[in-house]
């Protein structure tokens, strides 16, 4: 038996297989300013790390880099990045000194609502324990936060 499609030349048989039964059709394609990329926006080039310096060091170098990042509780790229470009290492904050700071702020507030509830009873004059309590409180968190 013969095919339908057997004495047919190839651009109708591309046709006949299309569904839309155009041979040459173009695909519209997106750019990338059409859609929406969404996900972590691309940093600058001067935000981007792309320079490896490769760093040898000998065993006691290599330990004393690693005992003062962890003290500074930064891991060692970190800790040398900091050195480079503010000369010195801050310490990150513990838990501790998070707590610390949370109830000395809470006791500061609670110190200006006393200031505030006597100055709108009509006591003029702040008592002196208070004023000194808020300097301590005040002191307090000064030294934490450094």
């Amino acid at each position: 038996m013969f095919w339908v499609t057997q004495n047919l030349p190839n651009a109708h048989l591309s046709a006949r297989n299309n569904p839309d039964g155009l041979i040459n059709k173009t695909k519209e394609t997106m750019t990338i300013q059409d859609k929406n990329r969404g996900g972590r926006p691309t940093k600058k080039l001067s935000e981007k790390r792309r320079y490896a310096v490769l760093l040898k060091l000998n065993t006691m170098e290599y330990f004393t880099l690693k005992s003062k990042a962890s003290e500074a509780g930064v891991n060692k790229n970190e800790y040398l990045r900091s050195l480079i470009s503010e000369g010195q290492i801050k310490a990150r904050i513990t838990v501790e000194q998070m707590k610390e700071i949370r109830l000395l702020s809470g006791m500061a507030n609670n110190i200006n609502q006393i200031a505030h509830r006597l100055n709108t009873f009509g006591v003029s004059t702040v008592p002196t324990e208070l004023r000194m309590l808020k300097l301590l409180v005040d002191e307090q968190l000064k030294n934490l936060k450094r």
